[in-house]
């Protein structure tokens, strides 16, 4: 049975603990968040995947948020008991400290299965999940974005270089690329736009020029061939992404 005592001590632990616990885990997240930063793009990807990265790290921080924030809420609790002479009264209607224990253990026993549950379940899920985005990016599953004015290779066989990017790359400018056919032939492209279509075959890009000239050499061709172009396709054969490991029961995190 809660008194009223009980119910008071309670909001007295209960709103420094969510703050407490909130702000170690923001502390936390902010100084991953500027890591996670530098990773993204040195790897030259999406930086939307960083905030799907943090929301990976939720459940491991806030592990380590709720010991710290109930830690200070049970101290700071009493401690305003104690500065407002409010213990002292309470102790005067005949309450022992052991009673004015119930509280503080009963968020102690709650908390403690809620971080069971946390580091036995959400968090090595979370960090799969973290760790296969991070394997994803480092072999461009994610959409790696190619460097304004470097040279890239797409596929086995195709060389890429832009000089502008617009619209979230959605929009290249002063494109060169360069890329050998089935005959051996090289065939070297100048554009002065382009852009990147999707294809019913999930294992090739198209990739789409515009206002350009080609040249064509080797292979059968007895001299190099030149001819400018309005609109011109260039599909891409991307590489084969080897596959993240599969997911074991009763393997340990990994907390790097």
């Amino acid at each position: 049975m809660f008194t009223a005592i009980d119910r008071y001590i309670a909001r007295l632990i209960f709103t420094p603990f969510l703050a407490t616990m909130l702000i170690s885990a923001m502390l936390l997240l902010l100084d991953k968040m500027l890591r996670l930063f530098d990773f993204v793009v040195n790897e030259g990807g999406p930086v939307s995947v960083v905030w799907r990265l943090l929301a990976n790290t939720v459940p491991e921080y806030l592990s380590l948020g709720i010991p710290i924030g109930l830690l200070l809420g049970i101290m700071l609790a009493f401690r305003r008991l104690a500065a407002n002479s409010e213990l002292d009264a309470i102790l005067g209607t005949g309450q022992s400290y052991v009673r004015l224990l119930k509280v503080p253990m009963l968020f102690a026993m709650l908390l403690v299965f809620v971080n069971i549950g946390v580091v036995g379940y959400l968090a090595p899920l979370s960090r799969y999940a973290y760790e296969g985005l991070r394997f994803e990016l480092r072999s461009g599953a994610l959409g790696a974005t190619i460097k304004v004015g470097e040279f890239a290779n797409l596929g086995d066989s195709v060389t890429l270089r832009i000089d502008e990017a617009r619209g979230k790359g959605k929009e290249l400018l002063g494109v060169f690329a360069s890329t050998t056919d089935k005959g051996g032939r090289l065939i070297t492209a100048t554009a002065r736009s382009g852009e990147f279509l999707k294809t019913d075959d999930p294992n090739i890009i198209l990739f789409r020029l515009h206002d350009g000239t080609l040249a064509m050499t080797g292979g059968k061709l007895a001299s190099p061939r030149l001819l400018d172009f309005a609109v011109r396709d260039m599909p891409i054969k991307l590489p084969d992404s080897p596959a993240f490991r599969a997911r074991r029961r009763g393997a340990g995190t990994d907390t790097r």
